[in-house]
């Protein structure tokens, strides 16, 4: 079954909490302020702007394990032709050194940003935009510039940027430094969400829940192995998420099932699918840092993720349901009742709405 009511509490559970949002909303705030007042930045920094599934609406709770994470993105005037990719991402340490010291750490295109026990900040540096019109973007659209993770849910956040940032499926990717592989390499988070916002429409709103529903499913019922996660395997499962879904349910089953159908062979061969990042003209692989086997592996759980899904899609009552719904996605998902309730969670007390609800 369906169980629309059962998954609204599923996904308010798991969706980041009013402290974490508001925790987010100030210490980003802070860093962008602090950003454009640094004295060693003045001549190089255009301005930033925030990427990541914060701003796709597609995060999770946060943990001491698992923290939320914002990505606020630097877009530098530094041209990679004069620059290499390890010296504009080390330009940002002594910024980082006088304001954030011992809370923050190098990764491989960012600087991770440790400001609460369940929320980080990645900072990604950037070269500078290969179009005029994106720099002059950055500068100035107001879609760019403002966000705060507490819009009442994705489509509310289109209506409110697409005013302002129409284009952004068509601006051009930025490039941003892999100090390990001591290179530039491109990215386009302003098309990942316009994209996002067009998939979540062509699925009736259901899509960014599907993800999370998966990304949950991942993170607390089947970590190992470890990867693919975070961004690849949102983009994993937005290629296999159909359009013209009725329920979440319907979605993650047959989201799930395509996963399993799909990359079977790659499987069976431990090979790494080729995804082409979205955006970026040139071949780029998504999941080029997940290793064959352990690709492998992770299809071995998808495959019995689809089986559990579709049993419990299939099953006609709503304890029965409920029960395989709660093996497959945790404890966070209601526990069936002791009775027939009409397919609605039974309450002990009457339901709160927080404003981020449908976040």
């Amino acid at each position: 079954m369906d169980l629309p009511t059962y998954f609204d509490d599923f996904r308010i559970k798991t969706q980041p909490t009013d402290r974490q949002r508001k925790v987010m909303t100030d210490e980003h705030i802070k860093l962008r302020e602090l950003l454009s007042k640094a004295d060693e930045l003045k001549d190089i920094l255009l301005g930033t702007f925030i990427q990541g599934s914060q701003r796709r609406a597609t995060s999770l709770i946060g943990s001491a394990d698992h923290p939320c994470d914002v990505d606020v993105v630097a877009v530098t005037n530094l041209p990679r032709s004069t620059y290499t990719a390890a010296y504009a991402h080390k330009l940002f340490q002594p910024f980082l050194e006088r304001h954030y010291s011992k809370n923050y750490t190098a990764q491989d295109r960012s600087w991770c940003i440790q400001v609460d026990d369940e929320v980080t900040l990645d900072l990604v540096p950037t070269s500078e935009p290969d179009s005029p019109q994106l720099k002059e973007a950055v500068r100035s659209a107001k879609a760019l510039r403002d966000w705060s993770p507490t819009f009442e849910s994705l489509s509310e956040m289109v209506t409110a940027e697409a005013k302002e940032s129409a284009d952004w499926d068509r601006s051009e990717p930025l490039w941003i430094p892999d100090r390990t592989l001591m290179k530039w390499e491109r990215t386009h988070p302003l098309y990942l969400i316009a994209w996002t916002v067009k998939k979540n429409k062509a699925c009736n709103g259901h899509f960014s829940h599907v993800v999370k529903a998966v990304k949950w499913w991942k993170r607390e019922m089947k970590s190992d192995p470890k990867y693919p996660k975070g961004y690849p395997l949102e983009h994993l499962v937005a290629d296999a998420c159909p359009d013209g879904l009725t329920t979440v349910a319907d979605g993650l089953t047959r989201t799930l099932e395509s996963i399993a159908s799909q990359y079977r062979v790659h499987a069976s061969r431990r090979e790494t699918p080729f995804l082409q990042a979205r955006g970026i003209p040139e071949r780029q692989n998504v999941l080029q840092r997940v290793d064959g086997s352990d690709f492998a592996a992770f299809h071995v759980n998808v495959e019995e993720a689809a089986r559990l899904a579709r049993a419990a899609l299939d099953h006609p009552d709503i304890s029965g349901s409920a029960a395989l719904w709660r093996r497959l996605l945790g404890t966070e998902f209601p526990a069936p009742p002791s009775a027939p309730t009409g397919g609605f969670t039974p309450r002990d007390k009457p339901t709160s709405l927080s404003p981020s609800r449908y976040a």
